[in-house]
């Protein structure tokens, strides 16, 4: 968090960070991540397969509800079996329906994005983070769920940024749609040039 918030300060026209904070650490992770709320740091990134949690879990929700107050989305990884897959972001979203929720690369793992969608129609607080998945996989969830709920995402250092934006050059969006996509749906999410 320190780091992410002196790159911040240091780049503030490049940088808008996420802090880390994991929910085993109970009251001291709320208030940490309070602090770096305080501090101008834009939402939150969760890995339950790194951090040891479900998404379903309850030792989640304080941390969850921090985020609500403050108004700050969660990026949550997802696409690890047992941790983190779309129907657990879905629960966790119709729990918590005012929290913003974003599915880290459309779930990218082995299962090729089967869920996604319909996870995604369970709880319309989820936005979809687009990187490591597929050109079709892509199109399928802007027919069904619309440009509003899409999000690009580089993701680096899994994927290649040039690799990803050529992605969405490949399918051919009208003007307004790509830049809602490519920029204008995460300034708003995470309140980025306010």
């Amino acid at each position: 968090n320190r780091q992410m918030l002196a790159l911040m300060r240091r780049y503030p026209d490049r940088f808008s960070g996420l802090a880390v904070a994991n929910p085993w650490y109970g009251r001291k992770a709320v208030a940490l991540l309070e602090k770096y709320f305080d501090l101008g740091l834009v939402g939150v990134y969760f890995h339950g397969g790194r951090q040891g949690f479900r998404l379903t879990e309850a030792i989640l929700d304080p941390l969850v509800k921090v985020c609500i107050a403050a108004r700050k989305p969660i990026y949550c990884e997802t696409g690890t079996p047992g941790y983190a897959m779309p129907f657990q972001l879905a629960e966790l979203g119709r729990r918590f329906p005012e929290a913003k929720l974003v599915m880290g690369h459309m779930a990218w793992s082995d299962f090729c994005g089967y869920d996604i969608i319909p996870a995604a129609k369970q709880a319309p607080n989820i936005l979809i983070e687009t990187s490591c998945a597929i050109g079709e996989i892509v199109r399928g969830a802007l027919a069904e769920l619309g440009p509003d709920r899409l999000l690009f995402g580089s993701g680096y250092p899994r994927s290649r940024p040039q690799l990803e934006i050529e992605k969405f050059r490949g399918l051919g969006l009208a003007t307004e749609m790509y830049s809602r996509i490519m920029w204008r749906n995460a300034r708003a999410l995470w309140g980025i040039g306010k």
